[in-house]
């Protein structure tokens, strides 16, 4: 009998279970489902704002020609609004589409007095309020139930009712661009660049500050970095706040304590906390991520591009990322469900609470797609409901953390594949 090599069965197994180990990627781009939108509607020419509401059933869109624009889900124009001279900067709307605010601007005004203007519309387009100043008015969020109004502006956050009473005036010392607001509307987060003196001669230095917000007006806490803040975001309860500046993302407690905070590059751009707090869903040139409560990685999707933003459902199992050349949709594990090409890059993308529906916005279009990426529109079950053939489903238990997952074949794979090639030929030529 041939006499058998105890060593040639270790290395035999070693190899072996090195070949399952190897992890898995994502599929190719070339490989992708290729999804269609529900509908899509040119809106502008230079940059298209989109906002879902929370159940899905209506789109407001808004754009630098000063266009407001409030569609269903079927793609059925309800009402537009257009401010002459003026541009939008931001858009918000109630979580069953009831109200929507919206802020205007002159767009060759100087940067502190860009004669800002809020205004409040119902579902039927009619305005129900409005609040101008010479001041700039950067953004505008609102509470589920449009009860609560905050506006951010350059120097000034305001705090508005849903009948337009304006409840505090606070200076922010400099200009705020990023604003978010818990469901309720109790707790709101700001932020932007401010100004602080330093003690040399009296000179004064630019600074980033995020502002936590109360209804009341109130500023319990706030957070300096050196780092431009690009994004904010938060969970249902406030309990879960995560801030993206340059390339440091940090997450904070309701009362302002530090959970835990990443400091690596690219700059991030975008972040969305899903409803519980649990996950964060983070753009930047080159990646979309996902992380866990704790900060973990849990998966990272590499682009050869920016993906500019993201959002998530609320109970984290969808992920969606507008990128330079489309929109991706992920789910919990970081696997591609489809993809869209678009002629431009998608700047802006706004999501349902349960992911069902969810609308994007590039330079000059918004589309409104379904989870499935096709063109059905889909009635959104209820909790007694089962779950339509047509919705993806994800049921997944999810690691602390996951393989890098990226978009091309990684060239070690087949280096590694020749490498262990080799180790066969050595071990059994004999």
């Amino acid at each position: 009998m041939m006499e058998t090599n105890p060593l040639r069965k270790i290395v035999l197994i070693l190899i072996l279970s090195q070949i399952f180990l190897i992890p898995a990627y994502c599929q190719t781009p070339d490989s992708v489902q290729v999804s269609t939108p529900i509908w899509s509607n040119q809106a502008g020419t230079r940059d298209v704002l989109v906002q879902c509401s929370g159940d899905g059933k209506y789109v407001v869109s808004g754009s630098d020609t000063g266009i407001l624009r409030m569609y269903d889900q079927t793609g059925k124009t309800h009402w537009t609004f257009q401010r002459e001279g003026k541009m939008v900067r931001s858009i918000a709307i109630s979580d069953g589409g009831e109200y929507v605010g919206a802020v205007f601007l002159n767009p060759d005004a100087p940067s502190y007095h860009a004669d800002g203007e809020i205004l409040f519309f119902n579902r039927a387009g009619d305005i129900l309020w409005n609040y101008a100043d010479d001041y700039t008015v950067e953004r505008i969020a609102l509470s589920d139930d449009g009860n609560s109004i905050y506006v951010s502006g350059s120097p000034k956050l305001y705090s508005f009712d849903r009948n337009g009473t304006l409840i505090r005036i606070n200076e922010s010392q400099g200009r705020t661009w990023v604003l978010v607001v818990s469901s309720d509307g109790s707790y709101a987060m700001a932020g932007g660049t401010i100004t602080e003196r330093i003690h040399v001669a009296g000179s004064q230095t630019p600074a980033n500050r995020i502002y936590a917000v109360e209804k009341d007006g109130t500023i319990p806490w706030n957070y300096s970095t050196k780092q431009k803040i690009n994004s904010i975001g938060i969970s249902a309860d406030a309990d879960t706040i995560v801030n993206a500046a340059g390339y440091e993302l940090s997450s904070f407690t309701r009362n302002g304590t530090l959970r835990w905070q990443l400091n690596s590059g690219p700059d991030i751009t975008s972040v969305a906390v899903s409803s519980d707090g649990e996950y964060t869903a983070a753009g930047s040139q080159f990646y979309a991520r996902l992380f866990n409560r704790t900060g973990s990685l849990m998966w990272r999707y590499e682009y050869d591009g920016f993906v500019h933003d993201v959002g998530i459902s609320e109970d984290g199992k969808l992920i969606i990322a507008g990128a330079s050349g489309g929109l991706y949709a992920f789910d919990q594990q970081g696997n591609i469900l489809w993809n869209y090409p678009t002629p431009k890059a998608i700047r802006h993308v706004s999501m349902a609470k349960s992911g069902e529906y969810f609308a994007a916005g590039t330079a000059d279009t918004v589309y409104f797609f379904n989870r499935g990426g096709t063109t059905k529109i889909i009635e959104i079950p209820t909790a007694e409901q089962s779950i339509s053939p047509d919705i993806v489903s994800v049921n997944i238990s999810s690691p602390a953390t996951a393989p890098t997952r990226s978009a091309p074949l990684p060239f070690m794979i087949p280096l590694a594949a020749l490498g262990i090639l080799g180790v066969f030929a050595g071990v059994f030529r004999r």
